[in-house]
């Protein structure tokens, strides 16, 4: 039987006071004088679409309000690689780099060699710091980030990665870093790895003996706003079909378990209380390292994680992810604030963007007249095994692991049998083709080959290429189809718009507020940051520098 995994699906409350936060104006500079920040806080938003950042743009008050509003806004960012995946997305965020040159092609892909999956930063060579699980590192990610040319030029400049996820953390900082934490649910702790440092930091033990994801004010999660007509009015009913397991749909939400139980961390995790529980430890962070603190720019990446958790379970059009998104707005007005109070506000370049985006619920969008449907893995696999059985007989062992849609190949199998590799992709090809539900199918060769004509898809699709890691068949579904054994949620990894168009947007010296709306990607991320800082940055995946953002006021 062929191994199988659907690897593209995943699946006390705040006060309005702090909306009141005054907003503070980044200084601009003279086009002329190099800017001299001591801080990069670079905020990563998983899943975030570009259209949250401006459908409940009249109810922010905080720090999303403050970007828009101080910011350089860029409109028509998307990115330029087909597999929207968390680990390939956060990879490109610093680096520029896109997966068909830094090997990041998925969060998780098969290696032939060890027999088994590989999760994206795990690292056999290392070991966990603090917590349970396996030992990760950036050891497959092959290339640099912002922060390593920055270390480069100043060997005293200071990078720290921090997320909820270990691959947000750990590929935004890049392999130079001085740092990277990720919150561990078997222990309700921020963690490490030997990668970084044998024992965790002073400042990480006293955080983490506060037990701050035990707090009773994390157990039940209910609407910020206390007027629900404004969640119907900017997302509609609370209770729509197609949400989750069909029956936690509604507010309020009780986290599931109770500590020290990891099924309540990882519920946890679904909650806005995720990422004020990661502000607290960022904000330790800084302290612990001194970023900030002198004149050789230090780099803090933050990956805010919860807001993707939720969107797989709701969806983008929910009242859960309308809510979600309100309280990140209060929680990175404190975020903003307090780097302000500790590193000064004209010393400090902000940048936000997101990993990828992601499709609506396929019962929204069934409403709404569009064809969009559930595939189950069976639906791809079975019709693969079927044809592979009918042609070469059974069992035959041709395939070495199906990560649905995609299909990794036994080359020694198929040589044993003096087979052609092409006839067994052909197979492969057609059976897919004939299910109705495929797109098109690539096979190495063809993405190692000339750009075929008509495919719009085909460049994308070679960007997330990197031929030790990528299967040998790669399957793209037809739009609107969500991929999953999920009764219900929704999710990403395709090279549609709604997967690949997020946001962009940098504040702070050197950067002239207003909406820029020219295409770009987020691979014009790092060297447009290098530029503000005078950092001589390779271009890599990038298509430019977001000059229009530079000029003099």
């Amino acid at each position: 039987m062929v191994p199988v995994s659907v690897r593209r699906a995943c699946a006390p409350c705040l006060t309005v006071l702090a909306a009141a936060l005054a907003l503070r104006a980044w200084p601009a500079r003279a086009e002329a004088d190099p800017v001299k920040a001591r801080l990069v806080l670079f905020v990563s938003v998983d899943q975030m679409r570009y259209d949250y950042l401006t459908r409940f743009a009249p109810l922010y008050k905080a720090g999303l309000r403050r970007l828009l509003d101080r910011g350089a806004v860029f409109s028509n960012a998307l990115y330029r690689h087909a597999n929207t995946e968390t680990g390939p997305g956060h990879s490109v965020l610093l680096s520029g780099r896109s997966p068909l040159h830094s090997g990041i092609v998925a969060n998780t892909w098969y290696d032939a060699l060890l027999k088994k999956d590989v999760n994206v930063v795990e690292d056999p060579a290392v070991s966990p710091v603090g917590g349970s699980g396996y030992g990760a590192s950036p050891a497959s990610f092959d290339g640099f980030t912002l922060g390593d040319m920055l270390k480069r030029r100043t060997p005293g400049s200071r990078v720290v990665g921090i997320s909820l996820k270990d691959r947000s953390a750990i590929l935004m900082a890049g392999p130079r870093a001085d740092a990277a934490y990720w919150f561990d649910t078997g222990s309700g702790s921020f963690v490490t790895s030997t990668y970084y440092t044998k024992a965790l930091p002073d400042w990480l033990t006293r955080w983490n003996a506060r037990r701050l994801a035990d707090a009773e004010k994390w157990r039940t999660w209910s609407r910020l706003l206390a007027d629900e007509a404004l969640y119907r009015q900017y997302a509609g009913p609370d209770d729509v079909k197609g949400e989750w397991d069909g029956v936690d749909t509604v507010f309020p939400h009780r986290v599931r378990g109770a500590p020290p139980a990891p099924a309540f961390y990882d519920d946890l995790r679904r909650t806005p209380f995720g990422d004020e529980i990661l502000l607290d430890a960022a904000l330790a962070a800084i302290g612990g390292h001194d970023l900030g603190a002198d004149d050789d720019t230090d780099v803090l990446a933050v990956g805010f994680s919860s807001s993707d958790v939720i969107g797989h379970t709701y969806g983008p059009d929910s009242q859960e992810v309308m809510d979600e998104y309100l309280r990140l707005d209060v929680t990175l007005g404190r975020l903003f604030d307090e780097v302000d109070r500790r590193v000064g506000a004209d010393r400090v370049i902000v940048g936000l963007s997101a990993d990828h985006g992601v499709m609506p619920l396929v019962e929204n969008l069934q409403a709404k007249g569009v064809p969009a449907r559930r595939v189950k893995a069976d639906e791809i696999l079975v019709p693969v095994t079927r044809a592979l059985d009918a042609r070469f007989g059974a069992p035959n062992g041709l395939v070495a692991r199906a990560l649905v849609p995609d299909f990794y190949l036994d080359l020694d199998a198929i040589a044993a049998r003096h087979l052609a590799r092409h006839d067994v992709e052909a197979v492969i090809r057609q059976a897919l083709m004939d299910t109705g539900l495929v797109q098109q199918v690539y096979t190495q060769d063809d993405l190692l080959g000339a750009p075929p004509a008509g495919d719009p898809y085909f460049p994308m699709m070679r960007r997330s290429f990197f031929q030790p890691r990528s299967p040998h068949v790669t399957v793209l579904l037809k739009q609107w189809e969500h991929l999953s054994d999920r009764p219900g949620g929704t999710g990403h990894g395709t090279p549609y718009e709604y997967d690949r168009h997020v946001p962009v947007v940098f504040a702070g010296p050197g950067v002239t507020a207003g909406t820029y709306a020219a295409a770009c990607g987020p691979e014009d991320i790092a060297p447009t940051l290098a530029a503000l800082l005078r950092v001589d940055y390779p271009r890599q995946d990038a298509d430019r520098v977001l000059t229009e953002m530079m000029r003099a006021e």
